[in-house]
Order: C-alpha cells, then structure tokens, then sequence
C-alpha cells in the first residue's frame, strides 16, 4: 500500500517475477496520479469506488467508469498514464511481463496466439480492452488493500489473490456442446473464431449474416448459434457494440463533431447514432463529451 504525495513517486511492488502490484487508497491532494506503464507488458487497471478518468496522452482520456477495469498491452512504447480520481476513490493495478504470462497460461510448444487475450491478435500492435469486474473479483481486489500479515507473509498472500484474479480475468467459458453439440468439431469453432474476426475487421460495414455464412463455410443456423454460445452475444450485437465502442473512443479524442463521429462510423443518419449510443452508454453523445 502507498501512502501518496506529490512527491512520491508512482512504483509497482515486485511480488513476483514479472508480476507487479501496484495498490492506491489515501492521497494527500486530489492531484492526477502519473503512472507509468512500460512496453512489452500488460497492465490491467481497476477502479475500485467509482469513475476514475485516465489521461494516456495529450489527445486521449477515456473514463474507467465504477466497476469496469481496463486492459493496455503496447509492444512499441512507453506509457505515461495519467489517473484523476477523488481522494476517497482507490486504484488497484496489475502488471504482468509477457514471459510471465507464456509461464501461466501457456504448455510447452504452444503458439503466441493461444494467449487468452489475444483472441488471435498478433503480439505486433496495441490492444486495449474494457471489461466488467465480476462480484468474485471484487471480493479479490477489496483483500488486495488489506496488510494484516508480516511484510513476507502478506506478499505472498496479495500473489496468490493477484494469480485468481488473473485466473478469472482471463477465463474462458467451454462452450455447452449439449446445446450445440456441432460445436464439439474444432474446425466449426474455428469458424467461429474468424466470424468474429471478420466482424472486428469489418465493424464499419459489416457482412449479412448470409454474406458472413458464405465466408466462412457456416450455415446460419450453425453461425448464429455457435456465436452466442461462444461469445455470448448475437452476431447483431458483437457488431453494435463494436461500432459504437468506436465511437466512444472518437468522442473520448475530442476533435469530431457528433455527426462526424457518427459518420465515421457508418451511419447515414445521426439520430439513429444518438439513439444507439443512449441506448448502450445511457447518455447522448453529447452529454457524454461534455461530462468528459
């Protein structure tokens, strides 16, 4: 735990080799908090009271709203990540190196794109994600603040939380193959896995699901199916929230205009924009700049 001024310095706790911890819970002053997140490693971020705003340049801040965590992984540069919370807010982040991460959830032989967040992404370009704390992990990041045992012992204790957080941050559910028992053939599930990378690729315009059947060698019953088992969510909907996670990252740079921003994303009408960003984010696109 760090007890925070100005003038201390932001640093993660080696527990580990190559896994770091990095827990915030009293400041002095309400200034924004520098912390630096180094190339090659990953970095998961967790609000733990309510909203903390994260500055990761001159140009972006995005909002880590109440029970949400994110997920930076930049092969190519340094990051200076800069955290603006109230005093009474904690900050609980993780670091993991990529050996580490090969050491934990990789077998011997296996292929970078078998990391379980990859998702087949090439470990060549940035990844940045945002994804619900569940009430298991809560539990696991409210022990993180608790120093009870001699500095040893409570190192070792605060490891073994940080390994079950990482455990459930990065399960996976096995698809039930009682109820798409088509799913039990790997190279159907592997047609799954490209649907979705077609549908990421191609999230400005994307392909019918009979246009997205014919590329991968699917039917659409067994596309439509096989992806709300895998992915929990309809084709439809991995393509709604993919256009207009977009948009919140275009309004979160702030140098468009609505329609702009509505536009780049692929709509000919801006109030169809409006009504889908209100409907997922609870906000118009232009209450949610203002409040940025």
């Amino acid at each position: 735990m760090q007890e925070l001024d100005k003038n201390t310095p932001i640093r993660f706790t080696e527990i580990f080799d190559g896994i770091g911890l990095l827990v915030i819970k009293t400041r002095e002053n309400a200034k924004p908090i520098s912390i630096e997140l180094k190339a090659n490693d990953i970095f998961l971020l967790f609000g733990i009271d309510g909203e903390i705003a994260f500055q990761f340049g001159p140009m972006y801040m995005r909002p880590l709203p109440h029970g949400e965590s994110f997920f930076i992984f930049n092969p190519n540069s340094r990051l200076i990540a800069q955290a603006d919370f109230p005093l009474n807010h904690r900050l609980a982040c993780i670091r993991i190196s990529i050996n580490r991460m090969h050491s934990l959830f990789m077998q011997e032989g296996a292929v970078n794109s078998e990391l379980p967040f990859l998702g087949g992404m090439p470990l060549t370009r940035p990844i940045y994600d945002q994804k619900s704390v569940d009430s298991n992990m809560r539990i696991l990041l409210e022990r993180l603040f608790q120093n009870r045992l001699s500095t040893s012992a409570q190192r070792v204790a605060h490891l073994g939380q940080v390994l079950e957080i990482l455990g459930l941050y990065f399960h996976v559910s096995e698809p039930n193959t009682l109820a798409c028992p088509f799913l039990k053939d790997e190279e159907t599930v592997r047609k799954i896995h490209q649907a979705k990378s077609i549908m990421t690729s191609e999230w400005k315009n994307p392909p019918t699901i009979k246009k997205l059947s014919e590329k991968t060698g699917l039917n659409a019953y067994r596309l439509k199916a096989g992806f709300k088992e895998v992915y929990g969510s309809t084709v439809y909907s991995y393509a709604m929230d993919t256009r207009l996670n977009h948009a919140r990252r275009l309004l979160d740079q702030g140098d468009q205009t609505v329609n702009d921003v509505a536009f780049n994303i692929g709509y000919t009408n801006p109030s169809h924009f409006i009504a889908a960003f209100k409907k997922k984010f609870g906000t118009t696109p232009r209450k949610y700049r203002v409040s940025q």
